[in-house]
C-alpha cells in the first residue's frame, strides 16, 4: 500500500479512537481491570506517549475495561519495580513499542501474538510507519499510537478472526473514517465489548482454578 494512499489496510491493525469521556461512575462497579506493560523500546517521547495512554484508555473505559497502563522506560532504563514483566493472559498484557517495520511489510503499524487456542498476551507496535503514516494529517501522533494499541489488545482480547466490519476492529480506514476517528466517535462494537468481558471473566476463573488446584492440601 503506498503511504499517499487514503486507504489503510493492516494484517492485524484497524485504526479507531474513542471518546475521551470516561465511563459513568454508576458502571464502575462492573468494570474489568486489565493491566498492560509498555516497553518504550522506540523511546517514543514524553508527550506523545501519555497522549497515547489517554487515547487508549478512553477506549477502554467506553467498554468497562479500566486499563492500568504501566510505563516499563525505555532500554537501559527499565522500571523493573513496577512488575512489567509479571505479564499473564488475560488480566496483564505486554505492549512493545518498537523502531523499524514488521517482517514482510512497511505498511503494518501493529501485531498482536495468538497461539493456536486464539490466546496471547504480547503486542508490537511498530513507530517507524506510523510516524510517517498519511493518517498523520487527520490524527495527532499519540492519538494514532493510542488507537494502534487498543485496536492491537482488542485483538488479544478477543482472540482469533477479530477484525469487524465496522468500529474499532475494522481492519481498513479511508479518509472519512479517519475524520470521524478524530472526534473520537469510534469504538468497540457492544458485541465485541461483551465478548471481550465474558472472555476476560472466562479465562480469568481458569487460571485461578489451576493455581488452587496446583496448591497443597491445606495451604
Amino acid at each position: 500500500m503506498s503511504r499517499r494512499s487514503w486507504v489503510l489496510t493492516i494484517a492485524f491493525l484497524g485504526l479507531a479512537c474513542a471518546r475521551g469521556t470516561p465511563a459513568r461512575e454508576d458502571a464502575q462497579a462492573d468494570t474489568v481491570r486489565l493491566k498492560v506493560s509498555v516497553f518504550n523500546d522506540a523511546r517514543v517521547p514524553q508527550p506523545v506517549l501519555r497522549a497515547a495512554e489517554l487515547r487508549a484508555r478512553a477506549v477502554f473505559a467506553e467498554a468497562k475495561l479500566s486499563l492500568v497502563w504501566l510505563d516499563c522506560g525505555t532500554p537501559g532504563h527499565w522500571h523493573t519495580e513496577l512488575g512489567c514483566q509479571d505479564v499473564a493472559f488475560p488480566s496483564h498484557l505486554s505492549v512493545r513499542l518498537a523502531t523499524g517495520v514488521p517482517a514482510g511489510s512497511g505498511d503494518i503499524f501493529g501485531q498482536s501474538f495468538l497461539d493456536e487456542r486464539g490466546e496471547g498476551s504480547y503486542v508490537n507496535v511498530y513507530l517507524t510507519p506510523l510516524a510517517s503514516a498519511k493518517a498523520l494529517e487527520i490524527l495527532r501522533e499519540g492519538d494514532l499510537l493510542g488507537c494502534v494499541i487498543a485496536h492491537e489488545l482488542g485483538h488479544l482480547l478477543l482472540g482469533k478472526s477479530s477484525h469487524s466490519e465496522e468500529g474499532l476492529m475494522r481492519a481498513r480506514w479511508e479518509a472519512r473514517e479517519l475524520r470521524e476517528a478524530a472526534k473520537g466517535n469510534l469504538l468497540f462494537s457492544k458485541s465485541e465489548t461483551e465478548r471481550m468481558r465474558v472472555r476476560y471473566r472466562s479465562a480469568t476463573a481458569l487460571a485461578q482454578g489451576d493455581v488452587a488446584r496446583l496448591r497443597p492440601a491445606g495451604s
